[in-house]
C-alpha cells in the first residue's frame, strides 16, 4: 500500500464575519461570485467587503444539471473570470467546480455526454490546459458534503444522477466562516454530521483492515460526540467544528488506503434519492439500517460484519445510551438527532431504484459488485417496512451457506 497524502486544497477557517475581509487576499484577476439566491445577507456582506464590484450569479439550491453548467459557464466566459468564489450548499459548490473545469476544457463536456450511459461514475481524463481553469474559492453554507475539498461532484443527466470524479475538481481554497453556517436550520446540521459519519463508517466497513483504522475510529467518535453536544445546545463554534470535521473526512488520514467504493450504501441512496426527488440524506436514512442489518447477518457483499461491530463499539463507547447492535443502534441515533427517512417507498419506486442501482453501479462495476437485484430489492423492501419475504440471497441465507 502506498499512502500519498498530497492535499490540493488550501483550507482556511475564519471567525464569524471574517470572510468578507479576507477573501480578497485569496483571489487573482477578475473575480465573480456564484451564490445561493437564498443567502442574500451573506452575499451583500461579501459585496460590501473584498468582493465589491464583482460580478454576481445567483443559483437555486437544486441538483446540478447540464443547464446549470451552461448558465455558470456563460457567466465565467462573459465576465472573463480568473477566480470564482462559490457560496452555498453542496449543489452550488458542485456547479462552480464542474463549470470551472468544463469551461477550461470543453472536450470534457463531450466526454461526459458520451460516457454517462455506461456507469454512474465518470472519471474525467486529465485536463488539456489545467492553467486555463479559473481559480475556485469555495465557501460552504452547509455541513456534510465536504464539496469544498472533495474531488467529486454530482451531475443530473438525462440518464440519471452521475458522480463525476477528477483531481481538478477539488477547490483551490476552502473557506469555512462561522457566519455562513449560522442560518442553516439545525436539522440540516444534524443531517450533515450524519453524512460525514457514514462517509467514514461506510468506507471503513467496506474496506480491509488498515493502519489508519485508529484515525477513522477517532474521527467517528469526534463526530458522534459533537452531535450529542448539539442535541443539548447550539453555538457558532459547534457548527464551525461540524463543518471542519466534515471537511476532515476528505482531507484527514481516516480514509487513506481504503476501498474507494467501500461505502456501498451511497450508491443505493443515490438512486433512491433520484427516483423520489428526496434529499440524499433522507434516502440514506431509509436504507442504512437495513443494509447494516444485512451486514450483521453475514451479507459480506455489503460490508464486513466484524469491522462493523468493532466500529460500532467505538460509537457506543462515545454514546453508551445507544443500542450495542449496529442496525438498531444507528436507527436510534437517527431518532436522537431528528433524522427521518422516506415516509413511503412505493413498489414502482422500489423497482426503478433496483434497476438503476444494478445498471449504474452493479454487475462488473466495482461499486456494487457482488450485490444482485434480489439483495437490493430486499433492502428496499425492508426500508419500506414491507412484509415481502424473498427467497434470494439475503444476509441470513448467505451466512447459512457459509456455515455449511
Amino acid at each position: 500500500m502506498i499512502a500519498d497524502h498530497g492535499l490540493r486544497t488550501r483550507c482556511v477557517i475564519a471567525d464569524d464575519g471574517m470572510a468578507p475581509k479576507y477573501v480578497g487576499s485569496l483571489t487573482r484577476g477578475r473575480t465573480g461570485l456564484v451564490v445561493d439566491k437564498e443567502l442574500a445577507g451573506h452575499r451583500d456582506k461579501l459585496l460590501a467587503g473584498d468582493l465589491k464590484g464583482s460580478a454576481v450569479l445567483e443559483l437555486t439550491a437544486a441538483p446540478v444539471t447540464v443547464e446549470t453548467l451552461r448558465n455558470v459557464g456563460s457567466f465565467i466566459r462573459e465576465n472573463g473570470l480568473q477566480t470564482i468564489v462559490g457560496l452555498g450548499g453542496g449543489s452550488v459548490l458542485d456547479a462552480v467546480k464542474l463549470a470551472a473545469l468544463f469551461t477550461a476544457d470543453p472536450a470534457l463536456t463531450i466526454f461526459a455526454e458520451r460516457h454517462a450511459k455506461r456507469s454512474g461514475l465518470l472519471v474525467l481524463p486529465p485536463v488539456t490546459n489545467p492553467k486555463e481553469r479559473p481559480k475556485t474559492i469555495l465557501m460552504p453554507s452547509t455541513v456534510g458534503t465536504g464539496a469544498e475539498v472533495s474531488a467529486v461532484a454530482c451531475l443530473d443527466t438525462a440518464v440519471g444522477r452521475r458522480l463525476i470524479a477528477s483531481r481538478n475538481l477539488a477547490g483551490d481554497v476552502a473557506v469555512l466562516d462561522a457566519g455562513h453556517l449560522a442560518t442553516l436550520p439545525k436539522y440540516l446540521v444534524f443531517e450533515g454530521l450524519f453524512e460525514a459519519l457514514l462517509r467514514v463508517a461506510g468506507t471503513m466497513v467496506g474496506s480491509q483492515r488498515s493502519i489508519f483504522d485508529d484515525d477513522g475510529h477517532v474521527l467517528i467518535q469526534r463526530i458522534v460526540r459533537l452531535g450529542e453536544q448539539l442535541t443539548r445546545f447550539d453555538a457558532p463554534e459547534l457548527r464551525l467544528t461540524a463543518a471542519r470535521l466534515s471537511m476532515e473526512t476528505h482531507t484527514g488520514w481516516a480514509l487513506m488506503g481504503r476501498n474507494p467504493y467501500g461505502a456501498r450504501h451511497w450508491y443505493l441512496a443515490n438512486e433512491l434519492a433520484y427516483a423520489t426527488g428526496a434529499r440524499k440524506m433522507t434516502a440514506t436514512a431509509s436504507v442504512i439500517g437495513p443494509i447494516w442489518e444485512e451486514i450483521s447477518h453475514g451479507a459480506a457483499a455489503w460490508g464486513d460484519r466484524l469491522r462493523l461491530q468493532h466500529l460500532w463499539s467505538m460509537v457506543t463507547e462515545a454514546v453508551p445510551a445507544l443500542d450495542p447492535e449496529p442496525a438498531p443502534g444507528i436507527t436510534y441515533l437517527m431518532r436522537r438527532w431528528g433524522i427521518a427517512g422516506l415516509e413511503t417507498i412505493g413498489e414502482e419506486t422500489l423497482l426503478r431504484t433496483t434497476e438503476a442501482a444494478i445498471q449504474n453501479w452493479g454487475g462488473a462495476l466495482p461499486m456494487l459488485r457482488g450485490i444482485d437485484a434480489a439483495q437490493i430489492h430486499h433492502v428496499l423492501t425492508t426500508a419500506a417496512r414491507g412484509h415481502h419475504v424473498l427467497s434470494g440471497p439475503t444476509g441470513d441465507l448467505a451466512a447459512a451457506r457459509e456455515r455449511r
